[in-house]
């Protein structure tokens, strides 16, 4: 190689490493959300990694998913991205417990290249194979469903189940979660232990920030046609519902 080639190809080097300078140290991690809330299995699920992020300085990389379970109806809502989050192995656990409506969560951050890479809810099928699998039937009916209220919650798609001995109240939120690019709004109703907020004490699950507002779904406040009216447009289409079933 001449000499005048070699300082060409070196100071090509220079220019590449000197353009690379400010990433130094930073890390690149895998940027993805996803909701789903229609024929959702633990086996069918998967998640497509088509994009990356480079994060700042000293931020790690971030996946977070929500299983929801009411009845038969199945939502996942997760998160992937960078953080400021210490790093932590793998964690997976129940947040609300069956039986009845349940929401359990994976977590994982980490700081090593594109390591927040799970693509399936295999975790979940690990946690679930040590449930119960036949619960006490109760005498009690609930309105059922998981997913967006003008979609998987119109009135045709609300089921009617049996509830669980031990869950015997009905329940009904309207949950937002919000994370980066990730801001999904969903209706969740099914058979509780207590209707109280279901994730009172969870805030924020990873970097997911979680709202959480009641329905009422009381037999004497839904035969008022005064509370459907106070409330979102699709909460007027659910009261007939309501009154029927009661």
């Amino acid at each position: 190689m001449r000499l005048r080639d070699l300082r060409s190809l070196q100071l090509l080097c220079l220019l590449e490493a000197i353009s690379l300078l400010p990433w130094t140290g930073a890390l690149l991690c895998y940027e993805a959300t996803a909701s789903a809330f229609r024929a959702v299995t633990l086996h069918n699920w998967n998640w497509l990694l088509l994009r990356s992020m480079v994060c700042k300085l000293r931020e790690g990389c971030e996946e977070t998913i929500v299983f929801i379970e009411t009845g038969t109806s199945k939502g996942i809502v997760s998160f992937k991205g960078c953080t400021t989050a210490l790093s932590h192995p793998p964690q997976i656990s129940y947040l609300v417990s069956p039986p009845g409506v349940s929401v359990s969560s994976y977590s994982h951050v980490c700081r090593t290249y594109l390591c927040n890479n799970i693509t399936n809810l295999e975790p979940f099928v690990r946690l679930k194979a040590s449930e119960s699998k036949h619960p006490v039937p109760s005498t009690k009916f609930c309105p059922t469903c998981v997913g967006r209220h003008d979609q998987e919650c119109l009135p045709n798609f609300v089921t009617t189940e049996t509830c669980p001995f031990a869950a015997s109240s009905c329940y009904s939120s309207t949950l937002n979660f919000q994370a980066g690019n990730l801001n999904t709004t969903f209706l969740i109703m099914g058979c509780v232990r207590e209707s109280h907020k279901l994730l009172a004490n969870f805030q924020h699950i990873g970097s997911i920030r979680v709202t959480e507002a009641i329905n009422i779904l009381d037999k004497s406040e839904a035969v008022d046609a005064g509370h459907c009216s106070q409330g979102p447009p699709w909460t007027i289409l659910l009261c007939p519902l309501f009154i029927i079933r009661a």
